[in-house]
C-alpha cells in the first residue's frame, strides 16, 4: 500500500514558474492525509515559493526544497546539504564569465542574486515564483556555509551554460538541468532521491510504499527512491521511458487524475 505521496512542482502540476495550483489538489491532499497518507512536494524552487503555492494545505505537508537540499516542515527544518565552501566562490566568478548566465544563491530562508532589481531572472524569481529575493553587490560576500544551492539563469541554458556543464565542475558538484532556462547545482551528494531517502527513514516508510510523479532529469533519483513511478504526457523521454505509468499532461490535470486512479479503493471507504 501506498503510504507516502511525493511529487515535482514545475512541469509535473503546473507551468514552470506559475503561482497558481488547481484548487481541487488541495481537496485531495486533504483527503488522503485523513486517510493516513503522507504528502510531500519535492521541487527546484525555494521552501517560500512552494509554501505560497500550497498555502491552504502547507500545515499538512513536508516540503523536499533546492533541489533536496532542504528537507523540512512548515514548522521547523528537519536537514540540509550545503554546498562545501571552498567551492562557492571560485564557481560564483566562474559563472560570471558566461555570457548571458545569472547565479542565483539560495539559503534555507532567502535567495539571492547579485543582477540588479530590474533583471530578468530577479523579476522572474520575485513575481513568477514569489520567492523571497534579496539583490546584493557581491555574491562572493555571502556566508558560504549556508549556501544549498546555486541555480544559474540562461535563456538557452543546455548550451549557453557548457562552460560550465563540460568544465571539473561537474565532477566536483552536482549540476542538473531543471526546466529549459534553468541549472542546478548542488552538493554531490545532495538530491531529490538523497533527501527523499532522508524522508522516509524518518517517517518509517519504505520504498515499495512511496509513490513519486517527476518530468525532468532532475527526478530520476528520486524515481529510483519510489515503489511506484509516475510522470506527465509532456515530460522529458527519458523520465517517460523510466516511470511506470505516464498519465495526462500538467494543464489537464494528469497528476490528479492518476490519484484519484489509485487511490480509488481508499479514498470510497
Amino acid at each position: 500500500m501506498i503510504r507516502l505521496v511525493t511529487t515535482d512542482v514545475d512541469g509535473t502540476l503546473v507551468k514552470d514558474g506559475s503561482h497558481v495550483l488547481d484548487p481541487a489538489y488541495f481537496d485531495m491532499i486533504r483527503r488522503l492525509r485523513r486517510k493516513g497518507v503522507y504528502v510531500c512536494v519535492c521541487s527546484g524552487r525555494q521552501y517560500h515559493s512552494i509554501h505560497h503555492l500550497f498555502a491552504p494545505v502547507a500545515g499538512e505537508l513536508f516540503f523536499l526544497a533546492e533541489n533536496g537540499t532542504l528537507v523540512r516542515t512548515e514548522e521547523k527544518i528537519l536537514q540540509t546539504w550545503p554546498i562545501d565552501p571552498d567551492y562557492y566562490i571560485p564557481l560564483i566568478r566562474d559563472i560570471r564569465k558566461i555570457d548571458g548566465a545569472a547565479a542565483v544563491v539560495c539559503s534555507p530562508r532567502i535567495a539571492r542574486v547579485e543582477a540588479g532589481e530590474d533583471s530578468e531572472v530577479y523579476r522572474f524569481l520575485k513575481e513568477g515564483y514569489s520567492y523571497m529575493l534579496e539583490n546584493i553587490p557581491d555574491l562572493t560576500t555571502i556566508p558560504s556555509g549556508e549556501v544549498l544551492k546555486l541555480s544559474v539563469y540562461h535563456e538557452r541554458a543546455e548550451k549557453g551554460l557548457l562552460p560550465l556543464t563540460s568544465s571539473h565542475w561537474a565532477e566536483d558538484l552536482a549540476l542538473e538541468p531543471s526546466g529549459v532556462v534553468w541549472l542546478d547545482i548542488c552538493p554531490r551528494h545532495a538530491s531529490k532521491g538523497n533527501a527523499l531517502s532522508f524522508l522516509q527513514d524518518h517517517l518509517g516508510i519504505k520504498k515499495e510504499e512511496t509513490l513519486y510523479f517527476g518530468d525532468n532529469i532532475n527526478d530520476l533519483s528520486a524515481f529510483a527512491q519510489a515503489g511506484l513511478k509516475g510522470t506527465v504526457s509532456n515530460a522529458r523521454r527519458e523520465v517517460r521511458e523510466a516511470a511506470d505509468f505516464v498519465g495526462d499532461s500538467y494543464e489537464n490535470l494528469g497528476v490528479l487524475k492518476e490519484l484519484q486512479r489509485i487511490f480509488a479503493p481508499v479514498l470510497t471507504e
